[in-house]
């Protein structure tokens, strides 16, 4: 299983091709991953609807990019307090092989702010990082 983590942004795209040219060669299924990171000052089961709504949009949108690679795919949405502990625990849940996410370098000394660097430090499997730079 390769776990690919969607966020809404414009790099959603590189993931999907990413996980989907590996999961077919590897003969891997694909797990989406949309984080909805809730405020501490809100129950962590709180609905939120319009971040629901975006995260539905964006799995759907990198589920037909996924079809088209003709692997088999499931998309999910996750609430959490920190994006990084929910992507290592779903990987860990689903025995994920290889996690893909975009890469987002932060320059920041708290670890809530480098949600990359917190899942390659702690992930049980692969990590692949993808860029999109702009080309």
């Amino acid at each position: 299983m390769i776990l690919a983590i969607i966020t809404g942004s414009a790099s959603d795209e590189y993931v999907a091709t990413t996980a989907s040219r590996l999961a077919r060669q590897m003969k891997f299924p694909i797990n989406l991953l949309y984080v909805i990171e809730v405020n501490r000052n809100h129950p962590i089961d709180m609905e939120i609807p319009k971040d629901t709504e975006k995260g539905e949009k964006a799995l759907s949108q990198m589920e037909k990019i996924v079809s088209k690679f003709k692997v088999k795919s499931k998309g999910e949405i996750l609430q959490a307090r920190f994006s990084g502990s929910a992507i290592i625990s779903q990987s860990e849940n689903i025995q994920a092989k290889l996690i893909v996410l975009a890469h987002k370098e932060q320059d920041s000394n708290n670890l809530y702010d480098n949600i990359c660097q917190y899942v390659a430090g702690n992930a049980k499997c692969d990590v692949i990082m993808c860029a999109n730079t702009g080309k």
